[in-house]
């Protein structure tokens, strides 16, 4: 069970202290990139066709990632809720590996897939060549979790509420999909995508091992900038970055709040 502590006075002095501490800790550095980032003339460094090409990169990849992240997410929620109608409620091995156990890509860190996909490439073709497919699919692992985090508890309220209608009316498959379904997943899936998007956005981990000069995302140029110490650049490169990724993240929580709000 949960550990409660004492409502004492000194104990909620230091629960204020813990927040404010992590709120400097967290907000101090974000400060000073804005500060320095407005300095830098965001607008113009968006005028430079290279600055132009890697937000074009970023948002392609997202959308990519986002969408197999969003579609992988459905799939295994299905997958998950099919499994447990099989064994009558209880999930079982397959309906743990299509829902927990989904989670266990966090213990696999991304560059080491992404590494691991390198070497084995270069022995029969040239990785870079496969840089793009490769960054979508390893960041839409990443944001696999958390996908299915708002798909699954929607596709399990959904298939419990009209499963047994479903089968006297005898709509199954991408029929049921479209006309009973996707009104009720509609903003989960919604919230999933913009979530998946905005973790593809900021994400360095992949791009750093597979970046080049003609496949360059937002993160992977501020990086360069910041390796050729042209501070004031990327610091302004970084404000873009900021206000991208805040902006998906606000919209996500939105559309998560309106399903709650809904329910």
């Amino acid at each position: 069970g949960r550990i409660a502590l004492p409502r004492t006075r000194s104990v909620t002095m230091l629960q204020r202290l813990a927040i404010v501490l992590g709120a400097v800790f967290v907000l101090s550095p974000v400060l000073a990139l804005v500060l320095r980032g407005v300095a830098g003339g965001p607008a113009q460094l968006l005028a430079r066709a290279d600055a132009q090409g890697a937000v074009a990169t970023s948002i392609v990849l997202g959308l990519v990632s986002a969408l197999l992240a969003t579609v992988s997410a459905l799939a295994l929620s299905a997958a998950h809720e099919a499994a447990r109608r099989r064994v009558g409620g209880r999930s079982g091995v397959f309906g743990y590996a299509t829902g927990a156990g989904a989670n266990l890509v966090f213990a696999m860190p991304p560059l080491a897939i992404a590494a691991g996909w390198f070497v084995g490439i270069r022995l029969i073709a040239d990785p870079w060549a496969f840089g793009a497919p490769l960054v979508a699919s390893v960041n839409a692992m990443m944001a696999l979790p958390f996908a299915i985090r708002f798909v699954q508890p929607a596709f399990d309220a959904a298939a419990a509420r009209h499963n047994r209608l479903c089968a006297a009316l005898g709509l199954f498959g991408w029929r049921r999909f479209a006309v009973v379904d996707w009104p009720a997943m509609r903003r989960p899936l919604a919230t999933a995508f913009a979530f998946s998007m905005a973790l593809g956005i900021g994400d360095l981990g992949v791009i750093a091992l597979f970046g080049s000069d003609d496949l360059r995302t937002l993160p992977f140029l501020i990086l360069q900038r910041m390796g050729s110490y042209r501070t004031a650049d990327a610091a302004g490169l970084t404000l873009v970055l900021i206000v991208l990724v805040l902006a998906l993240v606000w919209l996500a929580d939105r559309l998560s709040a309106g399903e709650g709000e809904k329910q």
